[in-house]
């Protein structure tokens, strides 16, 4: 049966026949009738409002059968705050929108208070990033030197090696001897 011309229209053999109808039709909607209140009686239920009414702090709120229980809508709507009380005691859960999902699975890690150890965290990011801190300007440009060495060293041996030899190390990539 077709959603929206369901009265009018011939029954149909199968789901597949509906679906192909409703598709070709372009009767993927529901009719909500021409003002009749049958009709709209019908589909009032579904369209009752009256439990996402917001209460005095503000926060939307969901009718709960059970009175220990308390479900509200968070900010922009897109959190839901479960209370649960019972006999121990109360406990509230937070659940998020898929949207934010990506974010709700990072776990910021908690940031050291004492200023040392602020200074150390700052200086080994630093470090991580390959930026220069005051404690280690002297170790990068001994590093630097060392490094200057060794290659100067390693490019007088290959040189000594290839005049011995006969080749050529410096070809372009697409000569292939």
């Amino acid at each position: 049966m077709c959603l929206y011309c369901n009265d009018k229209c011939r029954p149909f053999s199968d789901k597949y026949a509906v679906r192909k109808h409703m598709a070709a039709k372009g009767h993927c909607k529901v009719h909500y009738g021409d003002g009749d209140d049958d009709e709209e009686a019908e589909l009032e239920e579904f369209y009752d409002y009256s439990s996402s009414y917001t209460d005095a702090d503000g926060a939307q709120l969901v009718v709960v059968d059970d009175s220990q229980n308390r479900i509200e809508f968070g900010t922009g709507g897109s959190e839901l705050i479960l209370t649960r009380t019972n006999e121990g005691g109360s406990s509230k859960r937070v659940l998020g929108s898929r949207e934010f999902l990506r974010y709700y699975r990072q776990k910021p890690r908690p940031m050291p208070t004492n200023d040392t150890s602020l200074g150390a965290a700052l200086a080994s990011r630093y470090k991580s990033m390959g930026l220069a801190t005051v404690q280690s300007k002297e170790h990068m440009v001994r590093l630097k030197v060392l490094k200057a060495m060794n290659k100067s060293g390693v490019e007088d041996m290959r040189s000594k090696i290839g005049m011995k030899s006969n080749v050529i190390r410096n070809l372009p990539k697409n000569v292939t001897y």
